[in-house]
């Protein structure tokens, strides 16, 4: 099962972009409305980088199945757009070379996806966010988990065993990007 195999192989590059993030201060009470603003500009510049190119690269087989139409989220940031830090804006140049590579870059979007929704949750406790209504982090609302299992689902039974090197390599692609991003 590639979902599993993306899962084990890219744990480690997982690690080190919510280590690069600060993700786990989201859990404390010291996460700030700049620490918000760094974290959305990440996402936004990642978004806007990988999501033409992948998009463009899925075939309607694949538009049909995952639902695409509902899964692009880059004009989520029109709604947080001043919560991004102006430099998101730098146009990054990158090779998306074929559509397995293309899934690989989509599971860690969708990835993000789903862990947008506890950053979401355990945000709206804290009382510097009270105003705010995570549009980019509650996209798909109730049918976050859904969502993600139709993911998988495609990625496992359609995805042929002979693709799986080129969906690992988009993902680790999708992850040495964000380490890459200057802090």
């Amino acid at each position: 099962m590639i979902a599993d195999i993306l899962k084990h192989q890219t744990k480690e590059l997982h690690d080190s972009v919510e280590l690069k993030f600060n993700s786990s201060k989201i859990f404390q009470d010291d996460y700030t409305s700049d620490d918000y603003r760094k974290l959305l500009t990440f996402n936004y510049i990642f978004l806007k980088t990988f999501e033409q190119p992948v998009f463009r690269l899925l075939s309607e087989k694949y538009g049909d199945m995952l639902m695409l139409r509902h899964r692009r989220k880059l004009h989520l940031f029109d709604l947080e757009r001043e919560d991004v830090i102006s430099s998101g804006d730098d146009i990054h140049e990158i090779e998306v070379n074929c559509e397995a590579e293309a899934l690989g870059i989509l599971y860690v979007m969708e990835g993000s996806t789903l862990g947008g929704t506890m950053i979401a949750k355990k945000l709206e406790g804290n009382p510097h966010f009270s105003d705010k209504t995570f549009p980019y982090f509650r996209c798909y609302g109730e049918r976050t988990g859904s969502m993600w299992k139709n993911f998988r689902f495609v990625l496992n039974d359609v995805v042929r065993e002979e693709e799986h090197d080129q969906v690992l390599i988009g993902a680790e692609k999708a992850y040495h990007f964000l380490l890459g991003l200057p802090d």
